[in-house]
């Protein structure tokens, strides 16, 4: 695990908190999962966005209501299993469908692991980018010097701050509109919709 400023921060939130956190981190990178559904010409990332739509009506509209042993299940269909692809796209979806997991369990569990579990996943994803390009192994020294990983903490620190405030659908709204403003994925993907 990267020993990180923020990770004594991310093992106290509330329960909202971290759920929050988790589904800031997922949208973030939902595209991830939606180019690798595109690319094996199927309709799961339309499921994926959706369950993530429900996480954050969940939070923000009155008397919404989620199954979540449904939608966890419909979710756990759509998981890709990375070996039976041969392509780098499948990993940063299996990386967005643990950070969905973390969700589902924030929601379900009263486990104080699972902000810093997407956070670590999130970071996971860049280096496994970085060494793709490389071609060699990074560690976690040359790993915290690399522009995608400064920008992914600032990113989560940010989040930290906005959540650091009496809960509100206010509040959490606008945990999802920073994130969208930030129009790219942890691994510099554009978010944008053409």
């Amino acid at each position: 695990m990267l020993s990180l400023p923020i990770n004594e921060q991310l093992t106290n939130l509330q329960a909202w908190q971290q759920s929050v956190f988790c589904m800031a981190l997922a949208e973030q990178n939902l595209t991830h999962f939606k180019m690798f559904s595109q690319s094996i010409e199927n309709e799961d990332g339309v499921i994926a966005e959706n369950i993530l739509q429900l996480f954050w009506e969940k939070l923000t509209v009155k008397g919404a209501k989620i199954n979540f042993t449904i939608q966890e299940e419909n979710f756990n269909a759509i998981i890709p299993e990375s070996s039976n692809y041969d392509f780098y796209g499948v990993y940063p979806a299996v990386d967005y469908c643990v950070i969905v997991s973390c969700i589902f369990n924030s929601f379900t569990t009263k486990s104080k692991e699972e902000a810093i579990n997407a956070s670590q996943t999130s970071f996971a994803t860049i280096a496994s980018f970085i060494e793709l390009q490389t071609d060699q192994e990074i560690d976690e020294t040359e790993l915290l010097l690399e522009p995608l990983f400064i920008e992914q903490l600032e990113v989560q620190k940010n989040v930290l701050k906005m959540i650091d405030n009496e809960r509100s659908p206010e509040v959490i709204k606008s945990v999802r509109e920073y994130i969208k403003s930030l129009e790219s994925t942890n691994i510099g993907i554009s978010t944008v919709e053409n």
